[in-house]
């Protein structure tokens, strides 16, 4: 793929310059594409290798995201036009190409010239990993070779929708707390930057005598407004540095993915997060016609929680060793025992990939009920830090004022 620097006059007479990305480093191929756009082409001059990155980069940076709706719905779409009788390229071009996401239409288009230069459909897409996970380049090729296309890139489509439902529902579930403990946090910044000023500036002037803890809350005061916009800033620099770390530092990802795997709820979230989607990446894989180390190769590449892509590893080598597939799963400690078992029925009748479908279902119900019932199971954590913190302030603050009262009524 590269991009080329145009200069050509359109259908209306128009001359336009701008740049294109097509899956060919010719620029005779690349005038000829625009020839049978309507064009009438000056030029079409490749730009150098490190600078066509550089515009890609830029693009798939700046450009219109892609969400997982967007692309399952369209590859549906694919699946339902093959399987109405239409051909490969003219599903392509009505279900991807012609797409309202301009990022999805311009891979799209990129797609269909790739496909009819001779590539298979499977390599036609190996160029957007970054849109296209494993699983779905695997369900492609095997419908390819297998003459079902329709019905692979169908499941491709569900799978990523129900994947997409999962992880939709594990951040609305995690946005409530946030949204709460952030509003505690607020609320004790205004405390300590205008309430406790206020009332430290009467203690001062009537010469009271403070206790240790009133004396503590007008210090944490003092150091949070005499050095408000370096604190805030270093709060917004911790966050952006840590996420910046986590995304590119493998330790300290999971070192984060450990912590947050010990936190009230939360864990219970991700927990079921993980295990739903482990159990349904295994079910769509097995279904398919994909053994066991296969799928957990696969599902290495995308499964996000450190933790758990450690376990899964500590399988495969189980596995490898010529352990069964329970004893393998038991070992690493990622199922509950009664999931242990199913998976243990599964491998002696054969019915593993049915067992992981009924699993994965048991875990998005679990994780549906936990979504809409968040903030009745956060109301006591955050009662309790909220009202703890607010108790604090009010002894400190209000002990003094009744000593002061006490001494004036003596």
């Amino acid at each position: 793929m590269a991009y080329f620097r145009y200069n050509l006059l359109d259908k209306e007479g128009h001359q336009k310059t701008g740049l294109i990305s097509l899956p060919f480093d010719n620029p005779v191929s690349a005038m000829a594409y625009l020839e049978r756009q309507g064009n009438v082409v000056f030029s079409a001059t490749p730009l150098p290798q490190l600078l066509g990155r550089a515009v890609g980069l830029l693009k798939q940076f700046f450009g219109q995201k892609i969400t997982k709706e967007e692309l399952a719905e369209a590859l549906n779409n694919v699946a339902v036009m093959l399987k109405a009788g239409l051909p490969l390229m003219s599903a392509l071009q009505d279900a991807i190409a012609e797409h309202n996401n301009a990022t999805l239409s311009q891979i799209g288009k990129e797609i269909v010239l790739r496909v009819e230069g001779g590539s298979s459909l499977t390599d036609a897409i190996k160029g957007y990993g970054h849109i296209f996970s494993g699983n779905v380049l695997f369900l492609i090729s095997l419908g390819e070779e297998t003459g079902s296309l329709d019905r692979t890139i169908h499941d491709a489509a569900e799978h990523m929708k129900k994947m997409d439902k999962i992880q939709k529902d594990v951040k609305s579930a995690l946005r409530y707390p946030a949204i709460v403990f952030g509003m505690i946090v607020v609320a004790m910044m205004f405390w300590l930057y205008s309430v406790v000023p206020s009332v430290a500036g009467v203690f001062k002037s009537m010469g009271a005598k403070l206790p240790a803890m009133t004396i503590m809350v007008i210090d944490i005061s003092d150091v949070v407004i005499n050095n408000a916009p370096a604190f805030f800033g270093a709060i917004i620099a911790v966050v952006m540095l840590l996420k910046l770390v986590t995304r590119l530092h493998q330790p300290t990802r999971k070192v984060m993915h450990t912590i947050m795997l010990r936190l009230p709820v939360v864990k219970s979230v991700l927990h079921y997060y993980n295990q739903a989607f482990i159990t349904e990446y295994l079910a769509l894989m097995i279904t398919a016609g994909l053994d066991i180390l296969r799928s957990i190769d696969i599902l290495g590449s995308t499964l996000p929680n450190e933790v758990y892509k450690e376990k899964m590893q500590m399988v495969r080598s189980s596995l490898l060793q010529g352990i069964g597939v329970r004893a393998s799963f038991q070992a690493a400690k990622i199922f509950p025992p009664f999931v242990i078992r199913m998976v243990g029925v599964g491998e002696q009748s054969g019915t593993l990939s049915d067992q992981l479908v009924y699993i994965s279902e048991d875990y998005r119900i679990k994780l549906e009920f936990m979504v809409a019932n968040i903030g009745k199971m956060i109301e006591p954590l955050a009662l309790g830090i909220g009202g703890g913190l607010f108790i604090m302030l009010t002894i400190a603050l209000f002990t003094p004022i009744y000593d002061l009262i006490q001494n004036m009524s003596k």
